[in-house]
């Protein structure tokens, strides 16, 4: 396969999985390398270690390490290696629990798609990841905490902390009294440093992150428009309608008919 500077590697355990994946989708067309294929989670850290990667088309459930776990790993392997913050992840699984696709959600995952997927799915999860790669300015599953551009990053170290809280737990019913606790601070003092600093209120910004990634997943995914309710934080699939729509102007089915890729 004729190299493009894009690096893809497949992890799944079923053997029918991997060879469909890596026959069936149009690599080259797509402009992506797939340069290692695993069985393993295991494996795949190993190799990625060594050798750079841009993208992860993954399983979640695989024995020894799951999807998850692995992208866990990378997170704390891209503290030494900044490199690493900047993969971007695809799920594939035939879990459709919402722990997973919160979790997902947490550790950065570009998609999430349950299976069995089509291969047009697949193709375009693919090619949104390989654009986040290029133009390099969306978090990858290490980035949670500077979500900020680093010219607009507050000098306050409990905002700071603060911050990495929301980003990476965004789909708990998260408060800002429980937040203020957490770090020994008032909720009034949190609140006003928190406007004072990132010019938005705490349920703004909230907010603004939820239905930046509800909007994300309307886009691209193949879950159903209550999972990703759910899986942002939002339980109750009345009110996310309702609030999505308050929040972009249009439903979420009506936003994902326009917006589909």
């Amino acid at each position: 396969m004729k190299t493009s500077g894009c690096r893809a590697v497949i992890i799944d355990d079923e053997a029918w999985i991997r060879d469909g994946l890596s026959k069936h989708i149009g690599w080259e067309r797509l402009g992506i390398e797939l340069v290692q294929i695993f069985e393993d989670g295991m494996d795949a850290i190993a190799y990625i270690r060594e050798h750079p990667v841009d993208i992860l088309l993954s399983d979640i459930r695989m024995p020894n390490m799951t999807g998850l776990e692995l992208v866990a790993a990378i997170r704390e392997l891209a503290k030494e290696h900044r490199s690493l913050s900047r993969v971007r992840v695809i799920f594939l699984s035939g879990f459709g629990d919402f722990k997973y696709v919160q979790e997902a959600l947490r550790l950065g995952a570009v998609d999430y798609l349950l299976k069995p997927t089509d291969v047009e799915e697949i193709e375009a999860s693919l090619a949104k990841a390989k654009a986040l790669r290029d133009s390099r300015d969306q978090p990858g599953p290490a980035d949670d905490e500077d979500r900020m551009d680093p010219a607009e990053e507050p000098a306050s170290y409990l905002i700071k902390k603060a911050l990495g809280v929301i980003g990476s737990r965004f789909t708990e019913n998260l408060q800002l009294s429980g937040i203020a606790d957490e770090l020994s601070v008032t909720p009034n003092y949190l609140s006003r440093l928190f406007r004072q600093e990132t010019g938005k209120s705490f349920s703004d910004y909230l907010s603004d992150l939820r239905v930046e990634r509800a909007a994300e997943l309307l886009k691209s995914s193949t879950l159903k428009i209550y999972q990703i309710g759910d899986a942002v934080g939002y339980p109750n699939p009345r009110y996310f309608s309702e609030w999505f729509q308050k929040q972009t102007g249009m439903s979420p089915g009506d936003y994902r008919k326009r917006h589909a890729i």
